[in-house]
């Protein structure tokens, strides 16, 4: 109750102590440590115009929930443009026919796979640095590459402030490029900021981590983050993310307030301190007053006053949990 009063909701009962033991907090980029709110900065197109690749990848984006496909869907420029064949590549593009032929669109990797021509070499030097970059192309060749942005959320940098002063080690695993992760990581004071990963490499950088001994809360939207959200000793959500991370999630974030995440783990690690007192005075109080009571010097109405006394200050202690 008083998680959830701080935007801590709790659905699954080993949350509150596996976050309490949690060593290391692991951060999707996209949409959660950033407002998730992508804008298209630039395109720069590579074989004819500007709006014909912006329709060619807003047709190919059109039913997907994550942010950057909002981004290029956002003027509806993909009018009169119709895909077939569609399918997404988690972590990695979509791909789709459009008048017979094949077309994709996400990691340079992904778009450049089926026909191996290099990147152009002046497109390194127009997209600003640490910014995300996608591509477009077909079976000819790269059509064009769009340039985004997505703004840190307001209260990030004092929650890496505030997890770290907890002792808290902290990562970011991100599927997109290793400059845009170093630039968040940069900000927030996170050096250990991994870019370029797909879901996989997610899963297994998170498992060497669990596999040296520590305890793994992982934080997400959802989107691409299922399998290392799975993974971790303890998933949270953000409130806003896919509705099938907020159902399989250990905690939900109610707000998308980052905020609440040092506020919750120190309201978790009390919790736990709490049930261990209560689990101390319990059996201290029991091992004292039994052998009492066996030998006649505890009468029955002593032994009520004193059950009843030992219970509400059971109750008492906790209770310091919705102040705390």
């Amino acid at each position: 109750g008083a998680l959830a009063a701080r935007g801590v909701l709790v659905t699954r009962g080993h949350a509150i102590e596996a976050l309490a033991r949690a060593d290391r907090f692991i951060f999707d980029k996209t949409g959660t440590l950033t407002a998730g709110q992508v804008e298209l900065v630039e395109v720069i197109p590579v074989r004819g115009e500007a709006a014909f690749a912006l329709a060619m990848a807003a047709a190919l984006e059109r039913g997907s929930e994550h942010p950057i496909a909002r981004a290029m869907t956002a003027d509806d420029s993909d009018a009169g443009v119709s895909v077939t064949a569609a399918r997404a590549t988690t972590g990695a593009g979509v791909e789709g026919l459009i008048d017979g032929r094949s077309w994709r669109l996400g990691r340079p990797e992904f778009v450049g796979a089926p026909h191996g021509i290099p990147i152009p070499p002046g497109i390194g030097s127009n997209v600003g640095a640490g910014d995300t970059v996608i591509a477009l192309g077909d079976d000819e060749g790269w059509q064009a590459f769009f340039r985004l942005s997505d703004a840190l959320r307001p209260e990030a940098v004092a929650m890496s402030a505030g997890l770290a002063a907890a002792g808290i080690r902290l990562s970011i695993f991100s599927g997109d490029a290793c400059a845009a992760a170093a630039r968040v990581g940069a900000a927030l004071g996170i050096p250990d900021a991994r870019g370029g990963l797909s879901p996989e490499e997610k899963h297994a950088a998170l498992k060497a981590l669990q596999d040296a001994g520590e305890t793994v809360a992982m934080v997400g939207d959802g989107v691409n983050d299922a399998p290392v959200l799975a993974r971790a000793q303890v998933s949270i959500a953000m409130g806003g993310g896919a509705d099938l991370a907020r159902a399989s999630a250990d905690i939900v974030l109610l707000g998308n307030d980052l905020q609440a995440l040092p506020a919750g783990l120190a309201l978790a690690r009390c919790a736990v301190r709490i049930v261990r007192q209560n689990l101390v005075w319990a059996f201290a109080y029991n091992l004292l007053v039994i052998p009492l009571a066996m030998a006649g010097w505890v009468t029955p109405w002593m032994a009520g006053i004193g059950m009843s006394a030992s219970s509400l200050l059971v109750v008492l202690n906790a209770l310091r949990l919705q102040r705390g």
